[in-house]
């Protein structure tokens, strides 16, 4: 998946287009931060040892791409997330724990493809919605991983408006959503792990 972004993103570059003044075609780079609610579990059923994390989180990233017809962009995703909670561990006889690592405890760094639409009618709203592969951290004390992981599905989608600065360049804000899934080995222990997000972004592109 990293191959494929890195040569979409060459082609993109290569085949630079200029746009029209307050247009969506060309080039397009959008950026996004902000915060929201994040959720991270690791089930392992074999003995029944649940890690969770759960709270603020942190959601960053950015898309680069170019338009194929005006309003419909096709674009390369990077999307990094860091939930700010402790992990708490469950076993089956529902005794918990929280292992203490500091202000952050769980991370997932998605990378993928996407397409992005802007409503026409000059409200500059748009739909976006990206698919590709996730990698999954959790750290322990001095930053030692607990898990490994075996990344599955990932999926972003998020809605939002943009205000026009100058002719090429809006700032606005959206309602980013985020799914991923992993495979996971504790030990000799084989798991399934899950991390969902929603987050208010503030969004800057330019296209």
């Amino acid at each position: 998946m990293k191959k494929i972004l890195l040569c979409l993103v060459l082609a993109i570059g290569f085949a630079f287009a200029k746009s029209a003044p307050k247009t969506h075609d060309g080039f397009f780079l959008s950026g996004i931060a902000g915060f929201g609610y994040g959720n991270f579990t690791n089930e392992f059923s074999a003995n029944g040892v649940k890690m969770e994390s759960k709270g603020l989180q942190l959601e960053t990233g950015f898309k680069i791409g170019a338009a194929i017809i005006p309003n419909l962009i096709l674009h390369g995703t990077i999307d990094a997330n860091a939930v700010l909670t402790d992990i708490d561990f469950s076993n089956k006889d529902g005794d918990k724990s929280t292992l203490d690592i500091g202000s952050q405890s769980f991370r997932v760094l998605i990378y993928g493809v996407g397409v992005t639409y802007y409503i026409p009618g000059g409200l500059n709203m748009f739909v976006s919605a990206s698919l590709g592969l996730a990698e999954f951290t959790d750290l322990c004390v001095f930053g030692k991983i607990i898990s490994d992981y075996d990344s599955d599905l990932s999926f972003n989608i998020s809605a939002g408006k943009e205000w026009w600065v100058n002719n090429e360049l809006g700032v606005g804000v959206a309602l980013s959503f985020n799914h991923s899934s992993a495979k996971s080995k504790l030990f000799d222990y084989e798991g399934k792990a899950s991390f969902n997000s929603l987050s208010v972004v503030a969004t800057v592109t330019f296209n």
